[in-house]
């Protein structure tokens, strides 16, 4: 196991704006954006002096999955899982979604039930996390998501289905035989 400090020096986040985007994108011709809009930034160094990291070398089985425009991900996860035996595996992952249908689990009312959370329009999955566990001598991939809209608000829950546009990348470390 090693330990790692990050003593970098504290450096100042420049302002968002015209000349920052031309140091990004250079020969990129710099276009007004509307407002509320920036370029993806850089990220500044540094701004983590008293990080701590501890390294635990080890051999795991993973998987990157990398889903396309019109891919559906857990019947995609479903699928990898079973044709290749994977049966206890943790999940996480992000992305863009053309749609998704979520849901909240309510088991006052009894059961697997849920109250359904559609979302019919572009948006980011900020974060997916999930498991391969075994229900019924088969694997069993449950999923959790936290969507974002093109408003900066979020919508999460149980994952029913996402479907990928313009792509979603997911990682599976495999935690069993």
């Amino acid at each position: 196991m090693m330990k790692h400090n990050a003593p970098w020096a504290v450096s100042r986040l420049l302002p968002m704006g015209t000349l920052l985007c031309a140091s990004l994108f250079p020969g990129v011709q710099a276009q007004e954006l509307p407002d509320g809009y920036i370029r993806n930034p850089s990220v500044t160094p540094g701004l983590a002096p008293n990080m701590q990291v501890e390294e635990e070398p080890s051999v795991a089985h993973t998987y990157q999955v990398r889903f396309s425009p019109g891919d559906e991900v857990l019947s995609g996860l479903t699928d990898l899982a079973r044709a290749d035996g994977i049966q206890s595996a943790q999940i996480t992952g992000l992305g863009g979604l053309s749609t998704a249908l979520l849901a909240f689990g309510d088991p006052s009312i009894g059961g697997f039930v849920f109250k359904l959370i559609p979302i019919d329009e572009k948006s980011e999955l900020v974060s997916l996390d999930g498991t391969i566990s075994m229900r019924d001598d088969a694997p069993y991939v449950h999923l959790h998501a936290v969507v974002a809209l093109s408003d900066g608000s979020t919508l999460g829950g149980h994952v029913l289905e996402l479907h990928v546009d313009p792509v979603a990348e997911v990682t599976i470390l495999v935690t069993g035989d």
